[in-house]
């Protein structure tokens, strides 16, 4: 018998930078709210708590978050941020009751009016390129380690760094994104993955993955029609308009790049970008919660 699918739509936001809903963008309606990290400039418990205020406010059925509430001076150079009280700006996250913080770990999500659970891992990691002084960095020795927290039959992926050739152009690095968690996202090929951090790279791309392992094609560029108008900026995955496709399973990944601030700081003046709706069909399945264990990996003190 084939399973019953239902419709869900996923508005995706990433590197807001202080900036809240009517502050140089604006939020779409949706069932999944996914914010893929940079809520904040400094990870300050002022900033962090501004974010958390208007992301409780957010009218979604489902809000998943990663976020920067650990900054520490390891270079000399680069950003200097300010040191805070990271496990009272912690608290701001896990305690929330109004949605799911996730740190390197995964959580089933529910949206009962929809009968769909979908399991989602969640990191807000970034590879140490040796220059700045970001939130939650690893060294590229322990990119494997990290991104084998993974699980298998993850629904969607949210990470803070793009994979590498994947939506990752960047002003800051020519490495753009992490080359270990493209091959993370090879073995999982969740249906969808949700980034940021390399603000120039922002935009979507399907990827259809090959049986030879390693190798990938795109599918096709996503071609914004929210761009330079009123519109959405809407990647239809459903196969319900003309010119769409419905997104296969196992074998197609839908990477979206949300960054919301336009530019890399002190690459021009600010600019924004709209946030991508993503439209998913997915089976209608009810799975518990109590099903998944969230891994014990840390990358703190690589």
């Amino acid at each position: 018998m084939t399973p019953r699918k239902q419709k869900v739509r996923i508005v995706c936001i990433s590197d807001t930078h202080n900036h809240s809903p009517g502050e140089g963008f604006t939020l779409p309606k949706g069932d999944v709210l996914i914010h893929a990290g940079d809520l904040t400039n400094q990870g300050s418990y002022a900033e962090i708590k501004k974010a958390v205020d208007w992301i409780e406010k957010a009218d979604f059925a489902v809000k998943v978050v990663v976020a920067d509430a650990a900054y520490e001076w390891k270079h000399a150079e680069g950003w200097r941020v300010q040191a805070s009280d990271t496990e009272l700006c912690r608290k701001l996250l896990t305690e929330s009751e109004s949605f799911t913080y996730l740190e390197n770990s995964s959580a089933f999500i529910e949206i009962p009016d929809k009968d769909v659970s979908l399991r989602v891992f969640g990191s807000p990691y970034s590879p140490d390129r040796g220059r700045q002084n970001w939130a939650l960095q690893y060294p590229e020795e322990r990119a494997e380690h990290v991104w084998s927290a993974i699980p298998d039959d993850t629904d969607i992926l949210v990470t803070h760094t793009p994979p590498a050739g994947h939506c990752d152009a960047s002003s800051h690095w020519v490495e753009g994104g992490c080359p270990g968690l493209s091959a993370a996202l090879e073995r999982v090929k969740p249906l969808l993955h949700v980034c940021g951090h390399c603000h120039e790279g922002r935009g979507a791309k399907i990827l259809r993955w090959h049986e030879r392992p390693g190798t990938v094609a795109t599918v096709r560029k996503w071609e914004d029609p929210g761009a330079g108008n009123k519109k959405q900026a809407l990647l239809d995955l459903t196969g319900s308009r003309p010119g769409e496709t419905l997104l296969e399973a196992g074998k197609e990944t839908a990477v979206v790049n949300a960054s919301i601030v336009a530019r890399s700081f002190g690459r021009g003046g600010m600019a924004f970008n709209k946030p991508i709706v993503v439209d998913l069909v997915v089976p209608v399945l009810r799975r518990s919660e109590t099903e998944c264990s969230e891994p014990d990996v840390s990358v703190k003190d690589p």
